[in-house]
């Protein structure tokens, strides 16, 4: 009787032995299951979210700024005090070339307003063509002779970067108007090749409309003279 009491015992403590050992073992795999099924998942989760190029990485080109162009110093301008005969000499002294000349003051706001166009010629046409420029700023007071105008005359000229050949005219404005029947600037001379005057751009008779422009008086007319120079 005492023997199968202990037999029984025994059987009872080694089930119960062996029952909590695959539990445990259940437990651990299953653990060590989902620890396994987040790790892949956030590994899946970094992959994706990781920008992973294809190829070579293309070379990134960047773009050259364009060069300025140095600015001119008022002290570097070519700016001349002359009469009015000399200027003409002067612009008539350029055989085999075309020659503009715009006549012009610091207190002309018309003529403020186009004389960009006039170094835009100098620039896109170096070798055909020559660009002067007048200024009637000085109008007779004894007390301001030319030298007066020179200062703002040479500033405006700089801001425009004018390279080419300026003059102040030595005599008063009314003097050159009435000398050369003009009511009043702006007004451009065009000279052929040959020296001779092709014409001459103002606005006293409204030939032009209201007032005439570079871009839709002179330039045609200077191009149509450059083409049949050729």
């Amino acid at each position: 009787m005492l023997n199968q009491f202990w037999k029984c015992l025994f059987l009872i403590l080694f089930a119960v032995v062996t029952g909590c050992n695959d539990a445990s073992d259940v437990t651990s795999e299953s653990s060590n299951s989902e620890g396994a099924s987040e790790t892949t998942e956030v590994e899946s989760q970094d992959t994706s979210q990781m920008d992973i190029p294809e190829g070579d990485p293309e070379p990134v080109e960047e773009e050259a700024e364009p060069a300025e162009e140095e600015s001119l110093d008022p002290a570097d301008v070519k700016l001349s005090q002359a009469s009015w005969e000399e200027i003409m000499k002067a612009a008539k002294s350029h055989p085999g070339k075309v020659v503009v000349l715009d006549i012009w003051s610091t207190s002309c706001q018309p003529c403020l307003r186009e004389f960009p166009n006039l170094v835009e010629i100098s620039q896109k046409y170096p070798e055909r063509v020559v660009c002067l420029s007048c200024s009637t700023d000085f109008i007779g007071i004894s007390s301001k002779p030319p030298e007066y105008y020179e200062k703002q005359v040479r500033k405006f000229l700089s801001a425009q970067n004018a390279k080419f050949d300026n003059y102040l005219c030595t005599e008063a404005a009314d003097e050159i108007f009435l000398k050369i029947d003009l009511a009043s600037i702006p007004a451009v001379y065009l000279f052929g090749p040959e020296g001779e005057l092709v014409e001459r751009f103002d606005n006293d008779e409204q030939k032009y409309g209201d007032e005439f422009t570079y871009q839709d008086h002179i330039l045609p007319k200077l191009k149509s003279l450059l083409e049949s120079a050729e």
